[in-house]
């Protein structure tokens, strides 16, 4: 089973430098009432790795927490020519491990005409770094993060053997001297899928 996340929201500074985007808040001036986004968690915990009554492999197993909101840009030093990132992170809250997929990755304005290469990278449950070709986009595995405890295996592996938590950037690089003298800016959408591993650390059979 997968439960997708939509709407990772990237926007591309090519040319102009970097500019900072924020977790959602609301600033209450001069009105008397505000709306606030309460979620509520009723019966298992899916952050208890024993929790008996959660299906192995079910998406009830999914706890992660990301920033849904990244920007891109090019260097100032390179001339424009290498694109990076700040760092950004994923942290897998549940008490199974869990496999990060990107699913897709659109171009909701502007475009990557100029840009030789694009990716995104972070290091997996094992520290070996994995990374995604956003230039030439094709679905695939990402990566994949140990749960709470930081075991693949709930049941033979010592608590904190692998990461439950990763950080991310983008990188790359574009074309000739393009962007020396033009500024623009792109906005993307990368859609990731998550999928909640068995017990043991492994995909759970349909």
């Amino acid at each position: 089973m997968k439960k997708i996340l939509s709407g990772l929201l990237i926007i591309g500074f090519l040319g102009g430098g970097a500019a900072s985007i924020h977790a959602a808040e609301e600033n209450v001036n001069g009105t008397n009432s505000a709306s606030i986004t309460v979620n509520g968690s009723l019966g298992q915990d899916n952050e208890d790795e024993n929790a008996p009554n959660i299906d192995e492999g079910s998406d009830d197993w999914i706890n992660v927490t990301l920033d849904t909101a990244n920007i891109f840009y090019t260097t100032k030093d390179s001339q424009h020519k290498t694109i990076t990132s700040p760092d950004y992170t994923i942290t897998n809250n549940s008490g199974r491990a869990v496999k990060i997929s990107a699913e897709d990755f659109t171009v909701t304005s502007g475009n990557l005409d100029n840009v030789d290469a694009l990716k995104i990278s972070g290091a997996d449950y094992s520290a070996a770094e994995k990374s995604v070709d956003l230039k030439t986009f094709v679905e695939g595995e990402f990566l994949t993060l140990a749960n709470n405890q930081g075991k693949m295996n709930v049941d033979t592996d010592a608590q904190s053997t692998h990461a439950n938590t990763t950080t991310y950037k983008y990188s790359g690089t574009t074309k000739d001297e393009y962007y020396k003298g033009k500024a623009e800016q792109t906005a993307h959408t990368l859609t990731l899928a998550f999928e909640a591993l068995g017990k043991d650390g492994n995909p759970v059979a349909p």
